[in-house]
């Protein structure tokens, strides 16, 4: 290939590998409600308990073909290799007994004789009907059980979409406040450098000391790292974000949205019915109600294995039997028959008491399992709704702070460029307002998570509030 040739070809491949390489490098740009819906869509654990829930459902009707008939059709061709005989009594010798006179070859007659009752091929077909009548009460039971852990399973996807809506809130807020960190972080950068520009500007005029101007200079260069710690910090925000929703590393996203108040229905709820809905609704305590249910009929049907079990079978069937493979339909005989049988258990080598007894230690095992879960869930939903209540709390606080703050640094300016106060005075009223803005910042997103929390522990957390 020439020269030109290659170059054109590169040409042509550059063309083509562009457009892609663009759009995959298109910004995803994702509000809250977008994320919940991604994460809801492509998160590997929610695929899994969907699955389960699947599993579940299948396991019903499997628990139903234990009680229902059960229908085979069979058919079969035996060949004996060799026909065993059967030894019996010479019965033609008594009965010819008394012409032994007139016939002395009678005598030599053999006592016993051999036989085959079989031919050398053996023909089958037919249906067998089984239908069990009692199982004492674990068809039943089994049913139950299949119905109660598809419940569970639901019961479980239901938690694990709730706990992902949660951390998908909780990292797209932390994105939010990654943002506004980097925000608050380079405001206060550009204030130091302007207080900086005017200390310089009355140091070269005589009206301000060089002690002034290196504190000016110091805070300045102090405040540069911070900001580059904060930008570093919302990269990682990112980065958890795109983890959370399962997304490429590489994909480029841009969230979409802000912190903002607003009143929430729990505000006003006693602890006491707060705690009451946690416990009620929860799909964690509904879940472990199932399980106590199916413990429960685990006894039953451990306790069958000592009663009586009856069933009712019924053959439908045709045989025929030949030294050679000319079979046909006429070869055949008909055989029709049915049964009832009683099993009755007497000793399996202490199987069915083992069981038993371990069925009993399974449900009270879940019995202090559920007691566990309703103190942890109480606990739980205490601490989230004392944590609601400071979060709204230092809201409230943060954001009268951040007016006084930014009206003390504006009269610090102002009163420093009159030569009414010194440098530190500014520094420290600009040192106030940062932290009242990064206090205000964190207060909302810790209300706003708090609002999350209050409905993960209730189990009413449906999407993005």
């Amino acid at each position: 290939m020439s020269l030109k040739q290659t170059l054109l070809c590169l040409l042509l491949m550059s063309c083509i590998a562009g457009p892609t390489q663009l759009l995959s490098q298109e910004k995803l740009v994702l509000t809250l409600d977008k994320s919940v819906s991604l994460a809801l869509e492509r998160n590997p654990q929610i695929r899994m308990a969907e699955k389960e829930v699947a599993k579940a459902k299948a396991g019903v009707w499997e628990a139903y073909s234990n009680i229902l008939p059960q229908l085979d059709a069979t058919a079969s061709l035996q060949h004996a290799w060799e026909i065993q005989q059967t030894t019996i009594p010479n019965f033609l010798k008594p009965m010819l007994a008394p012409l032994a006179p007139f016939i002395p070859e009678l005598s030599l007659m053999p006592d016993y004789v051999r036989l085959s009752f079989a031919l050398e091929n053996t023909y089958t077909y037919g249906a067998t009907l089984r239908q069990p009548l009692f199982l004492g009460g674990a068809g039943v039971a089994g049913i139950e059980i299949a119905y109660a852990a598809k419940s569970v399973a639901e019961r479980n996807l239901e938690a694990n979409r709730q706990n992902l809506i949660y951390q998908t809130a909780n990292a797209f807020y932390g994105v939010l406040l990654a943002r506004e960190l980097v925000s608050v972080q380079e405001e206060a950068l550009a204030q130091a450098q302007a207080n900086l520009d005017v200390v310089l500007k009355k140091h070269a005029v005589g009206m301000a000391s060089g002690f002034d101007k290196m504190r000016a200079e110091v805070e300045a260069a102090n405040i540069k790292p911070e900001v580059i710690t904060a930008r570093n910090q919302y990269q990682s925000a990112l980065t958890q974000f795109r983890t959370v929703l399962g997304l490429d590393r590489d994909t480029v996203i841009e969230v979409e949205g802000a912190f903002a108040y607003a009143e929430d229905e729990f505000s006003n709820m006693p602890l006491e019915d707060f705690q009451t809905l946690a416990l009620t609704k929860r799909p964690e305590i509904l879940a472990l109600a199932d399980q106590k249910y199916m413990a429960e009929k685990a006894t039953t049907i451990a306790r069958s294995n000592f009663m009586p079990k009856l069933f009712f079978s019924t053959d439908y069937s045709y045989l025929a039997q030949r030294n050679d493979y000319k079979i046909s339909q006429r070869d055949f005989s008909k055989g029709f028959t049915s049964a009832l049988s009683l099993q009755i258990p007497i000793f399996h080598g202490f199987k069915s008491s083992k069981e038993y007894q371990r069925a009993k230690l399974d449900y009270r095992i879940v019995l202090d399992t559920e007691k566990q879960a309703h103190d942890g869930i109480a606990a739980e939903s205490e601490i989230a709704y004392n944590s609601f209540q400071e979060a709204k709390q230092k809201y409230v606080s943060a954001k009268e702070s951040v007016d006084l703050a930014q009206e003390a640094l504006r009269l610090a300016n102002m009163m420093y460029e009159e030569g009414a106060n010194t440098q530190l005075d500014v520094l420290n009223s600009r040192l106030a307002l940062t932290r009242a803005q990064l206090n205000y910042i964190s207060s909302l997103y810790e209300y706003q998570m708090a609002r999350y929390q209050l409905r993960k522990v209730t189990g009413s957390l449906t999407g993005a509030l």
